[in-house]
């Protein structure tokens, strides 16, 4: 089943975070990471907004694709590059087949 990687990202460092984004494509890649969207300027329609800039999703083969990703050494060692760049809030979903309507 898929799992899909979901970071509301704010922007701190525009250079670092560039930086951090082509090197985490990369590393994501290895584990068989596909991107899915990217967007900016969210238009909240319910809610209030938590200040964010931008989302990125991102899907992986199965959770622990996902999880071998974000706990390998060569992910690890953008974290640091990821928190001087930005300031994300990550999660992850496992996929849910959807019943046609």
């Amino acid at each position: 089943m898929p799992a899909y990687m979901i970071s509301h990202v704010t922007v701190t460092n525009k250079e670092k975070f560039q930086s951090y984004l082509a090197e985490t494509r990369a590393v994501a890649a290895k584990f068989g990471a596909k991107p899915v969207a990217m967007g900016n300027q969210p238009k909240m329609l319910n809610g209030e907004s938590d200040g964010h800039q931008m989302v990125v999703v991102a899907e992986f083969e199965s959770m622990e694709k996902l999880d071998a990703w974000h706990n390998s050494d060569d992910y690890k060692a953008l974290e640091p590059l990821r928190d001087a760049g930005s300031i994300q809030h990550m999660v992850a979903y496992e996929g849910m087949p959807l019943s046609p309507s």
